[in-house]
């Protein structure tokens, strides 16, 4: 159990780096500069940890297509800010920090982390992951989204149980 914790650890930031150099393509007529590709993730941040989705306006384009493997895709900026709001409904505390930023043309990647205390349990959950997003003009386009699930599952409370043959 604690090595299969291990594995999706580290294959987590590797999927997302490995992803990142397989779909640059400088695409959109402008490109992301660091300090702006910096910027959107700073107010990214602030969007998820003071429960206010409508700061993601400024820099995510309303139809953004948002992939969080396992689940199904968003297709715009308001379902994304509904998925904002329901999360933060489960964990009020929700704190967001990003640790690292690649840019490569307007493809990027970040690694990321939030804590929070899920309200129904009480329990206090860190999770980590990564994204890629690729730029236009200044917005997020599309976005992909990979954390720790299991992790997240573990810290709740929930057992990996193994099938049985």
């Amino acid at each position: 159990m604690h090595r299969i914790r291990q594995i999706f650890r580290f294959l987590i930031p590797v999927i997302a780096l490995v992803a990142l150099v397989v779909f640059m393509t400088g695409a959109g007529r402008r490109r992301m500069t660091k300090k702006a590709f910096v910027g959107a993730y700073h107010q990214w941040e602030e969007a998820w940890s003071t429960n206010n989705p409508d700061l993601l306006e400024a820099t995510i384009a309303p139809d953004c297509v948002t992939h969080i493997p396992p689940g199904p895709d968003f297709e715009s900026l308001e379902a994304y800010k509904q998925n904002v709001r329901d999360t933060l409904s489960t964990f009020p505390d929700f704190k967001a920090t990003h640790h690292e930023y690649i840019l490569e043309g307007n493809w990027g990647a970040t690694l990321w982390s939030w804590t929070g205390t899920h309200k129904d349990t009480g329990k206090r959950v860190k999770v980590t992951g990564a994204c890629i997003t690729k730029w236009e003009n200044g917005k997020c386009v599309e976005h992909w989204t990979f954390a720790d699930n299991l992790g997240l599952q573990q810290q709740l409370g929930y057992k990996l149980v193994p099938a049985k043959e």
